[in-house]
């Protein structure tokens, strides 16, 4: 059985590879530039997958999507990462390029999933807006997203796969994931900058943080700014 896999360096997208690593599948990690500002999860995400025996990962260039993706917290120099949830940390329609990519991919290798680190936790509603705050993280997204592409291959279905879509929040894809990594799972990163130690303000180091206190895990990660 083989998978490919979006690992981004997180906790969430590297745990749940682990995951499927532990139930026999081969993980073919898939991990890309995007322009980020958070450029230190590559290297991070590359030390991972060869800890965990994963294939060896392929690093997709495609820093010009930061001149597509402008006015959002991750890509843009100009916005400035905050430490609460506001729309612009979400990167539009991001989740459909790469799941796109990674299932043109698997074709490829012969792989029947593609998996990435959506959580429920991704999926609930902001109380502003109305509107769910990761859209392309629901499991009807990567659903709809999968048939589709099916369709346009022969009707080869790649399922993509997600926490979400096994039932698991933040938290428990996090208890999950700590069985299969042990302390590697202190190794991942995920803050949206790229300083020596999680800077600990970030939304993405603040849901971090409370994974780990709801998970009832000791958290050992290094902050500038502590719990």
């Amino acid at each position: 059985m083989k998978a490919v896999a979006l690992v981004s360096g997180g906790m969430d997208s590297t745990g749940f590879s682990s995951q499927y690593a532990a139930r026999g599948y081969e993980i073919h990690p898939l991990i890309f530039r995007y322009g980020q500002k958070g450029r230190k999860e590559v290297e991070v995400a590359l030390s991972l997958c060869r800890k965990l025996g994963f294939r060896e990962p392929v690093v997709v260039g495609m820093e010009f999507m930061g001149e597509l993706w402008r006015g959002t917290q991750l890509t843009d120099e100009r916005v400035e990462v905050g430490g609460e949830y506001r729309p612009d940390v979400v990167v539009p329609l991001r989740n459909a390029v790469f799941l796109t990519l990674a299932s043109a991919y698997a074709h490829t290798v012969g792989a029947e999933r593609v998996l990435y680190g959506a959580t429920l936790s991704d999926t609930e509603v902001d109380a502003a807006t109305g509107w769910v705050k990761y859209p392309d993280t629901t499991p009807l997204f990567s659903s709809l997203l999968s048939g589709a592409l099916a369709v346009g291959h022969f009707n080869r279905l790649v399922e993509i796969t997600s926490p979400a879509q096994e039932g698991m929040d933040k938290a428990e894809c996090l208890r999950r994931s700590f069985r299969t990594m042990g302390p590697l799972i202190y190794e991942t990163w995920s803050c949206y900058l790229s300083g020596r130690a999680h800077c600990g303000r970030c939304e993405s180091c603040l849901s971090r943080k409370e994974a780990f206190r709801r998970a009832g895990i000791e958290d050992r990660t290094e902050y500038e700014v502590g719990p």
